[in-house]
């Protein structure tokens, strides 16, 4: 068996010691392809995500500006509609990195998003906050396949 380490920013021997003692691998196989890019426009509450060019139009047909953390977590956000999604599970799809209970960054992102998304006073938010989970996207969401086109998510 032949062992590849693919490391972030540091080659440290310490840290990748440290990440297989607390389980923190990821195997890959080789003959596995890599998956084709997301191509995908999603639908929800009237807003679209169009994974492709990463950008948010709100109901009305208006581009919505997000920094690239706030993409990559209303994506995994719309992966995954009605389904609690932990700090840890939310910050390792953002930055594959490993979580800590005391990093909140995840908090401020969320409510930075929430900003952004929860414009309509009176209407339900779109994240909700889980005590003792994390958050829960509350929107339907659909896959759209072209301009008039939608399958249900």
């Amino acid at each position: 068996m032949r062992i590849f380490v693919v490391a972030g920013e540091s080659r440290d021997l310490a840290a990748i010691e440290t990440a297989l003692r607390l389980g923190e691998v990821e195997f890959l196989s080789a003959a596995a392809p890599f998956p084709a890019p997301d191509q995908r426009r999603y639908a929800f509450a009237g807003w679209t995500l169009d994974v492709a060019t990463r950008d948010l139009a709100n109901p009305v047909g208006r581009r919505v500006n997000l920094t690239s953390s706030e993409f990559d977590l209303l994506l995994a956000f719309v992966r995954q509609p009605g389904q609690p999604l932990s700090r840890g599970a939310l910050l390792g799809a953002l930055r594959g990195r490993a979580w800590s209970y005391f990093d909140r960054s995840i908090d401020t992102l969320v409510a930075r998003l929430r900003k952004k998304i929860d414009v309509e006073p009176g209407r339900p938010p779109l994240i909700r906050s889980v005590r003792g989970v994390g958050y829960v996207f509350c929107a339907s969401v659909s896959h759209v396949d072209g301009p008039n086109q939608s399958e249900a998510a």
